[in-house]
């Protein structure tokens, strides 16, 4: 069992991975833990602790491959990252296909670098196996509605400080409607509605326009899951097309 003091350390140190000033954020909600479940390089605990001592963005590829010790290119499967990929290539007129996409994520790794113009926020800080259940932390909180109402608005803050300050920030992307409803709710008052567009039957990418105030404006991009045959790359080049005119 790991220890609340553990748990406490690692909830409001770490928003994500790669430039928290970038110019696009992608918004999900928490991480699965590959590190300790599939991969099972570390356990838990020590996945909490080297977690505890995180900045608040950090290099993908440095945390995966050096303190996890699990090489990218072993997460060459289907998963959100692809998605992630691809939108930022479509966005950034480069060619798109399969081998383009794995070029980017596990071999160049590109992706989630301090260095990139991307940020890969994560909403709430644990891992977990399954998002609707608490375990492994069924010994803090007895469900996860309680997990949520003890840390989603505190950690919902940290990201709204971190758009506000870092005014390089133009767009915002959520797959996941947590995090949107959140984003919709709590970033202004002054949000609108500007495109939609739906890609196959039920797929609808919704493009709103937000005002911070002192004459900033961010856009937030909503999209289906990145995953499970929700979101698809054409979806997305259909979405970074209408962006690109949005001169963010």
């Amino acid at each position: 069992m790991v220890s609340k003091a553990t748990i406490d350390s690692c909830l409001y140190n770490w928003l994500g991975y790669g430039n928290i000033g970038g110019r696009v954020w992608f918004i999900g909600t928490e991480e699965g833990g590959a590190e300790i479940w599939k991969q099972k390089t570390i356990s838990l605990e020590e996945s909490l602790k080297i977690r505890s001592t995180f900045n608040v963005s950090m290099d993908f590829r440095t945390v995966w491959e050096e303190y996890y010790n699990i090489p990218l290119e072993q997460f060459n499967t289907p998963n959100v990252w692809r998605y992630m990929a691809a939108f930022l290539m479509y966005l950034n007129n480069y060619e798109v296909n399969t081998e383009k996409i794995r070029e980017y994520i596990f071999y160049s790794k590109k992706l989630g670098s301090i260095s990139s113009d991307h940020f890969m926020c994560e909403l709430l800080p644990l891992p977990k196996p399954k998002k609707e259940e608490i375990q492994p932390y069924d010994s803090i909180w007895a469900n996860v509605n309680a997990y949520y109402d003890e840390v989603l608005s505190k950690r919902f803050e940290l990201i709204r400080t971190n758009i506000l300050q870092n005014e390089n920030v133009k767009l915002l992307v959520s797959y996941d409607v947590d995090a949107t409803n959140l984003l919709i709710k709590g970033l202004s008052n002054e949000i609108t509605l500007v495109d939609k567009c739906e890609h196959k039957k039920d797929r609808f990418y919704f493009i709103y326009k937000i005002s911070l105030g002192n004459f900033r404006v961010i856009y937030l991009l909503v999209t289906p899951f990145f995953g499970n045959g929700q979101a698809s790359y054409e979806g997305l080049r259909i979405a970074a097309t209408k962006i690109s005119k949005l001169n963010t």
